[in-house]
């Protein structure tokens, strides 16, 4: 039986603002998220940590992108129109806390300086939250790339697999189904995975699990359904990143800690999809949402976490 990551747990790790907290203080997230064809990505995002209490957020478009399609603006002019809070551009003086990649992106079009760019990142000492098109990056095998710095990642059921087979692991456990809800071969695959690769791994589904290389593992939900739609991971990883770069000392001290700020976010975003559906316990009733209405409801989330905690 996996023990599930409770309300109670979540609250104790976020982190309202003190008297003597400014932005810094409270969390820099660098992202490096969308590209041509997914400006939507970076906005999702970038809204998203902004919404989970990060103090600043520092968006860098990638190097050498194609020229957007569609009359799409670019990702960073989108950003900008939906977010014109966050700030542009490498940071030139104070580094940022923690980063988000791969949102939106794709490892096939990726130009090689963009690669080099994120090697550097996973090279360093900032945690960074791995996503979507920068998975390879830290995939093992030939694909992946040696990191030092403190990594989740966040790969859905068909994202995992692919990890897994590029770890040379051979055969899943007994059970696993990537939409499944069994949380036993979940969790199993999950574990094995994060300890060969040395990074948090929070795998995604109805069925959240967070594991990370010493064995520690948790699970979240079943989340509402009505999450099962385009663009929430995107969301997900932006509340990671505002997480992590507000805890980004205590990431660094023990790395393991990722995982217990992965299942928090992995509760906030279910529990921001249930405000927005209508849906409390769940079970699919109420109303459709989209990726941008859970992040709005974030900050309504964030407040209605620590209330059932403290219920």
């Amino acid at each position: 039986m996996i023990d599930s990551w409770t309300a109670r747990d979540a609250a104790a790790l976020l982190r309202p603002p003190g008297q003597h907290d400014d932005k810094y203080r409270r969390g820099v997230l660098g992202v490096r998220t969308g590209a041509a064809h997914f400006p939507g990505a970076a906005v999702l995002g970038v809204s998203a940590a902004w919404r989970a209490g990060a103090g600043m957020v520092r968006y860098v478009p990638p190097v050498d992108d194609s020229a957007p399609p569609f009359g799409l603006p670019t990702a960073a002019a989108a950003v900008l129109a939906a977010r014109p809070e966050t700030v542009f551009g490498p940071p030139a003086g104070k580094p940022c806390d923690a980063w988000l990649i791969g949102s939106g992106t794709d490892a096939s079009t990726r130009s090689a300086p963009e690669t080099r760019e994120l090697a550097t990142l996973l090279a360093g000492d900032a945690p960074v939250v791995v996503d979507a098109g920068a998975l390879d990056l830290v995939g093992g095998g030939a694909a992946g790339a040696s990191h030092a710095a403190p990594a989740i990642l966040t790969p859905h059921g068909g994202e995992f697999e692919r990890l897994w087979r590029a770890a040379e692991l051979g055969d899943f456990p007994e059970g696993w189904e990537p939409r499944g809800s069994d949380s036993s071969p979940r969790a199993a695959a999950a574990s094995r995975l994060a300890k060969t690769l040395g990074v948090t791994v929070l795998l995604k589904g109805s069925l959240t699990i967070c594991a990370t290389p010493s064995g520690w593992v948790r699970s979240v939900g079943p989340a509402t359904p009505w999450l099962a739609s385009a663009g929430t991971g995107d969301v997900l990883a932006g509340i990671i990143g505002a997480l992590v770069a507000g805890r980004a000392d205590d990431v660094r001290n023990d790395a393991d800690f990722l995982g217990q700020l992965g299942a928090t976010a992995a509760l906030l975003h279910d529990y921001a999809a249930r405000h927005a559906a209508g849906d409390a316990d769940a079970t699919g009733a109420g109303r459709p949402i989209t990726a941008g209405d859970v992040a709005a409801a974030i900050p309504v989330a964030f407040a209605a976490l620590i209330a059932a905690a403290s219920a």
